[in-house]
């Protein structure tokens, strides 16, 4: 084994490297073809032949221990689940065995292996619903493997409240119940197309409520209680009703150290009991 991949000593004759992959490992084909290119699984090899194996796909599903990034705070635990405040620039989950600047490699490198069983398998094991890189704030952990199959199916009904903080651009806020429509399936790395009700596919409904204003600088810190959750569906949100985030560049926000995106508090219901769990981040006070 070298630095970036195992090697395999065949002890047979091997017709097609892709079926062997699939009889030793019992991979599907879609993981083996992330890893493997066409002219490779094609490939027949003979007895006693090396077959190397990217370090990656051999350790493909687990997660990274090696974490990169801040110390992160467990707000609390309570029944089934376990409740921490996301730092901002931090990935929620990784999508490979090589990244290790994301959540899950945190609880990894402090020994929380029961929290990596849930949903075993998957890069988001037992989160609950997930948070872009850039935003900050309360993410819900299922602690049991039967429990979070059947709240993330049902996530739309258990979620009670769902409200975030934000510092946008401007002083005239539109307070009060915003529903617009979403452009679909949008691809990564382009912006998400707001339009009025009914002019796109997919519905998002938000409502807003001022906190501070600052007079000097022209922004608002605003209470927003979403009722959907589509991807940047906050971000475009705002930024279609003319108060983009401040520090989202990519809505046309102005320039800061952060994207002032915070989750404030989530409030979900389980089994007939209240689960309210809430994070506020000292910089949200003021700018």
């Amino acid at each position: 084994m070298n630095e970036k991949n195992n090697s395999i000593c065949l002890l047979s004759d091997v017709d097609n490297v892709e079926s062997f992959l699939k009889s030793l490992f019992g991979s599907s084909s879609s993981k083996i073809k992330k890893y493997f290119s066409k002219k490779i699984l094609n490939r027949s090899l003979k007895k006693g032949a090396l077959l190397e194996l990217p370090f990656e796909f051999s350790n493909d599903g687990l997660i990274n221990p090696a974490y990169v990034g801040p110390a992160i705070s467990i707000i609390e635990e309570k029944g089934p689940f376990l409740a921490f405040d996301k730092p901002h620039n931090l990935f929620i989950h990784p999508l490979h065995y090589n990244e290790s600047n994301n959540c899950l490699s945190f609880f990894r490198s402090i020994k929380r292996f029961d929290l990596l069983k849930v949903n075993e398998g998957h890069y988001d094991r037992g989160l609950l619903y997930r948070l872009d890189y850039e935003t900050s704030g309360v993410v819900i952990y299922v602690k049991d493997n039967l429990v979070y199959h059947k709240l993330r199916d049902d996530f739309a009904t258990i979620a009670k409240e769902k409200i975030y903080h934000c510092w946008v651009a401007g002083l005239e806020i539109k307070e009060g119940t915003h529903l617009h429509s979403f452009s679909h399936a949008e691809a990564k790395g382009k912006r998400v197309v707001v339009g009025d009700p009914h002019q796109y596919e997919v519905q998002g409904e938000l409502s807003l409520r001022v906190l501070k204003k600052d007079l000097e600088k022209k922004q608002s810190l605003v209470e927003v209680k979403l009722k959907t959750g589509l991807r940047h569906q906050i971000r475009a949100q705002l930024a279609f009703l003319g108060n983009p985030l401040i520090g989202d560049e990519f809505y046309g926000g102005p320039k800061a150290q952060r994207l002032y995106l915070h989750a404030h508090k989530y409030h979900i219901v389980h089994e007939g009991k209240d689960y309210l769990f809430e994070s506020t981040p000292s910089e949200f006070n003021g700018l």
